[in-house]
């Protein structure tokens, strides 16, 4: 499955680049909008993911706002594997309780670890709560997709993906190793992370 992934403000400017997309994920934290207006973005469509990363928004807004997500049926919610223990605990005993899945995420926007430390993140991870974990990281050399790519195990529930434009065969890998999505830009967006293909390019290179 492509998933948008969405990094604009404003519910119509949103709203506009969901409409067609079989899922897509809105960065809550570039949205500018209050809980309400998160709720009721949120019940426009029903496979969406709530994402809210951290920087310029504080964790107590942010949980507020990822609650609001929930609460209007998303059906993921993306949590930080760096965020505090009790922030992970309350956002993810609070999506299981309203039956939306949680995402639990590793990003590294400067190298790839090693495959030790990626498998230690993984299996955290999953005993944090995870349904499904996300590795992103720095894509700087072929090793490095490698090392994404060994991640996948049959049964195991994992997206690994490479960011920059050497990583880019790793978000194609992604859907041939078993991952339930793969992120894709918005038709008329721009990118959210680097080196995402747009969704006709990711549709014509997997044949859809």
């Amino acid at each position: 499955m492509l998933c948008r992934s969405i990094a604009v403000e404003g519910s119509e400017r949103i709203l506009s680049l969901i409409e067609g997309a079989e899922m897509a994920e809105i960065r809550i934290e570039a949205a500018g909008l209050s809980p309400a207006e998160v709720t009721d973005l949120f019940r426009t469509h029903k496979s969406l993911i709530a994402t809210c990363r951290p920087g310029a928004i504080p964790d107590e807004t942010r949980k507020a706002l990822l609650k609001a997500a929930i609460d209007g049926g998303a059906e993921w919610v993306d949590i930080e594997i760096e965020s505090d223990k009790t922030y992970i605990r309350e956002v993810g005993e609070y999506a299981k309780a309203h039956d939306c899945k949680v995402i639990i995420s590793y990003h590294n926007y400067l190298s790839t670890p090693d495959k030790e430390y990626l498998e230690r993140v993984i299996e955290k991870s999953f005993s944090e709560g995870a349904e499904l974990v996300k590795i992103a990281t720095m894509a700087n050399t072929d090793n490095d997709n490698l090392t994404l790519i060994s991640l996948y195990r049959p049964g195991r529930a994992i997206l690994s993906i490479g960011m920059g434009p050497l990583g880019r065969v790793t978000r194609v890998e992604a859907l041939k190793k078993g991952a339930p999505f793969t992120f894709v830009i918005a038709p008329g967006s721009h990118e959210s992370a680097p080196g995402q293909y747009s969704e006709d390019e990711m549709k014509s290179i997997v044949g859809i």
